[in-house]
């Protein structure tokens, strides 16, 4: 039998290690482009978790002079209806007194959280109870990065 030997010349050896070493380069190339992108979603994750905890320590303070008022209400007032009455006049900028609920909206740059509190019945001990915290993100579709 002919046996025929391959030989590979020194150019082959070359070409190979040029081959391999433009691989590992587009391997680090995405991997960096991998971590920059990781890094810019961790960024924008944190701002927008630090602006949500923004939000709701506004809230727990409107939630707050909303309390005060609701005890100032409750010295002067007898029955519900005088309760809300004295609530309604009494209540701070930016509140509004629905039936038994009071509704406000914490705003800060692009984002919104609607707040309801319901208020409960003057013979209870406590004044009011969180009904709803809903935040609504307003992005113009442009702003996306893709």
């Amino acid at each position: 039998m002919n046996k025929r030997k391959i030989a590979l010349g020194p150019g082959a050896a070359s070409l190979i290690l040029i081959v391999v070493v433009l691989s590992l380069c587009m391997l680090a190339m995405l991997t960096q482009i991998a971590a920059k992108n990781d890094y810019n979603l961790c960024t924008r994750s944190a701002e927008m978790v630090q602006k949500v905890y923004e939000l709701n320590a506004q809230s727990e303070q409107n939630f707050a002079k909303l309390d005060s008022v609701l005890v100032s209400a409750r010295k002067e007032a007898m029955d519900m209806q005088a309760y809300l009455d004295k609530v309604k006049e009494l209540l701070p900028e930016g509140m509004a007194l629905d039936e038994d609920r009071v509704t406000w909206t914490e705003p800060l740059d692009n984002r919104n959280l609607e707040c309801i509190v319901q208020l409960l019945p003057i013979e209870d001990t406590q004044r009011a109870k969180w009904i709803s915290h809903k935040l609504a993100v307003e992005e113009p579709e442009d702003d996306w990065e893709w």
